[in-house]
């Protein structure tokens, strides 16, 4: 398969997956269960990348310092504001300041 048509059909996975809901859900109110449940999406993607980040090639705990200040900046931010795009912002700040520091 070449790079060229694998991009492709991921992003046209990728479109699907979005459109199922708003086709599914455009002239219905979302049920109850599937409110909640989306609640969790976010998190749950944080949770993913986050230990995508802590674990190198072979499965083994692979952090730096820069890596452990973005974690604990963007955990502080999360605990007092409960905002995702403001703890993405601030963990991203602090790491990509101190990676390009140290």
């Amino acid at each position: 398969m070449s790079p060229l048509l694998a991009i492709f059909l991921v992003g046209l996975g990728t479109y699907a997956c979005r459109a199922v809901f708003i086709l599914a859900f455009a002239n219905r109110k979302m049920p109850q269960a599937l409110q909640r449940a989306l609640q969790y999406v976010a998190p749950a993607t944080l949770s993913a990348l986050l230990v995508t980040l802590l674990m190198d090639k072979d499965g083994n705990l692979a952090i730096t310092i820069a890596e452990l200040a973005g974690l604990t900046a963007a955990a502080i931010v999360a605990h007092f504001t409960r905002n995702h795009v403001f703890t993405l912002v601030t963990g991203m700040g602090v790491f990509l300041i101190l990676k390009h520091l140290l």
